[in-house]
């Protein structure tokens, strides 16, 4: 699979409207989101890192149940 900086490059070329860049978030995921040219707004996702839930916790600020990365 190629990395989301490298697809996101790939959708703008292809005539999307990228509306959020690239990002790291604190749940271990890079994403980024396009809206097509027909408007429908797509969010892609990869995962870069694995983040335990007592971090995801402490970074969000909230209680997380059900943390499906452990």
């Amino acid at each position: 699979m190629l990395p989301a900086p490298y697809r996101c490059e790939q959708a703008r070329l292809a005539g999307a409207v990228i509306v959020q860049e690239p990002a790291d978030q604190f749940y271990g995921e890079r994403t980024y989101r396009a809206r097509d040219p027909e408007g429908h707004v797509w969010t892609f996702a990869e995962t870069v890192r694995h983040v335990p839930r007592d971090d995801a916790e402490r970074l969000s600020g909230c209680r997380i149940e059900g943390w499906h990365r452990e």
